[in-house]
């Protein structure tokens, strides 16, 4: 039997809500929240709450959460986690240094470079650099960070979704992937080698691509996007209901709704929970994949 965590996201937000949701439709799933941890926190099915919108108190009792599941995943009491949406402005209020998910379980789980991927019916997606500033990325855009998220690509595509020759083609960081040098180098001097040397290790990508147009050809199994909304806009517009965020390259599956804590609607029975039992399934096939001894 896969075990499955599924932590309850910021409390005021829609996680609660959806997360109910999630267990009536997928069985057997686990629920890590701020009852659970005996937090006294209101959520908006409470009556009254107190409050509509991010604070520390949420952004604490979500990372309690998470704290605790990583813990039972680490120590072999759970196979898989699930995560419902948290906030970014909640968690500074609690005064974590966590940007996201991706960041705090790479550094629980002493993973140097997590890549956050996205799973969208066919299409999948996957980020080299993730929550930060825009005019920082094209100096976060390494040859050695491009390299290992078409890495990470292959391997999640290949064992974890059946993939048997996955074809990955790569994002470009310019306008027209640089133009041949005219709009910007980065394309010449680190993605572009970067794609020959996954080609040197046998995967087969492609690229530097102009990223306005690869998303409309689909003509590929995975992409690779320079940066956040480079690749979720793709998503979004092209997956918004069943699109679900996984983690590669953690010692146990890790998966999340493609979506925020709608704090606007939580409470009011508006939450759409597909995105949230998409994750559960995914996170069932993966976790059953790795028990089968297909690690990535």
């Amino acid at each position: 039997m896969t075990r499955i965590l599924l932590t309850l996201g910021d409390p005021l937000g829609i996680g609660p809500e959806i997360a109910a949701a999630a267990r009536r439709a997928c069985p057997g799933v686990k629920t890590v929240g701020p009852r659970a941890l005996g937090a006294d926190v209101p959520t908006p099915c409470d009556p009254l709450p107190t409050r509509r919108g991010p604070c520390a108190e949420g952004g604490a009792a979500a990372m309690a959460a998470l704290r605790k599941a990583a813990a039972m995943c680490l120590a072999g009491e759970a196979d898989a986690v699930v995560t419902a949406p948290i906030s970014k402005e909640a968690l500074k209020l609690a005064g974590e240094p966590f940007p996201g998910h991706t960041e705090f379980f790479g550094k629980v789980c002493a993973v140097r470079r997590p890549v956050m991927a996205f799973s969208a019916g066919d299409l999948f997606v996957s980020l080299v650099t993730i929550h930060i500033p825009l005019k920082r990325v094209p100096l976060a855009v390494t040859r050695e960070g491009v390299l290992h998220t078409i890495v990470r690509t292959h391997e999640a595509l290949r064992e974890g979704f059946g993939k048997a020759r996955p074809r990955i083609a790569v994002c470009g960081l310019n306008p027209h992937a640089g133009e041949n040098g005219m709009f910007g180098r980065e394309e010449i001097r680190t993605i572009g080698p970067a794609v020959e040397d996954a080609r040197k290790k046998g995967i087969e990508a492609t690229g530097p691509h102009p990223a306005d147009s690869l998303f409309a050809k689909r003509d590929f199994d995975g992409a690779v996007a320079m940066y956040h909304d480079q690749g979720l806009v793709a998503v979004k517009a092209l997956g918004w209901r069943t699109a679900v965020n996984v983690t590669l390259g953690l010692p146990f599956v890790r998966t999340s709704p493609d979506h925020g804590t709608a704090f606007d609607i939580a409470g009011k029975g508006k939450a759409d929970p597909q995105s949230l039992i998409e994750a559960v399934k995914l996170a069932k096939k993966l976790a059953g994949a790795r028990k089968a001894g297909k690690l990535f």
